[in-house]
């Protein structure tokens, strides 16, 4: 008598999580979380902002040179600034800071790489 083994896979037509974002790390920018508890983040390819409840998750793909983005989960707002000539990244920031403020946010490597610059060349003077 021969024993029979039985495997049951499961199929399902759910969507796996949802994927919002992904972009490799030359195009993805994280500005913070807002006091609402929203993650916002910026496609640099369409100059898009994505307001998510969710962080992006990081990772490498094989044989890629560069970490990749992706967020995941429920969008709360997407908001394309190539719409409107007058927005940019910064006055996104600016409106989120007067509507939800900002729980936390990024160290800006620009601005703190200016601030040592200019300390530098101070005390050369």
């Amino acid at each position: 008598m021969s024993s029979t083994t039985t495997t049951h896979e499961t199929i399902s037509d759910a969507p796996q999580a949802n994927i919002v974002l992904e972009r490799s790390g030359s195009y993805y920018g994280y500005l913070g979380e807002d006091g609402e508890g929203y993650h916002h983040h910026v496609d640099e390819a369409t100059n898009t902002i994505y307001v998510t409840e969710n962080r992006a998750e990081r990772f490498l793909p094989e044989g890629a040179g560069l970490y990749w983005f992706r967020v995941r989960g429920d969008v709360d707002h997407v908001e394309d600034l190539e719409q409107h000539t007058n927005r940019d990244r910064t006055h996104w920031i600016a409106y989120v800071e007067s509507v939800r403020g900002w729980r936390e946010r990024p160290r800006d490597l620009q601005a703190l790489l200016t601030t040592a610059l200019k300390g530098a060349f101070a005390d050369e003077q």
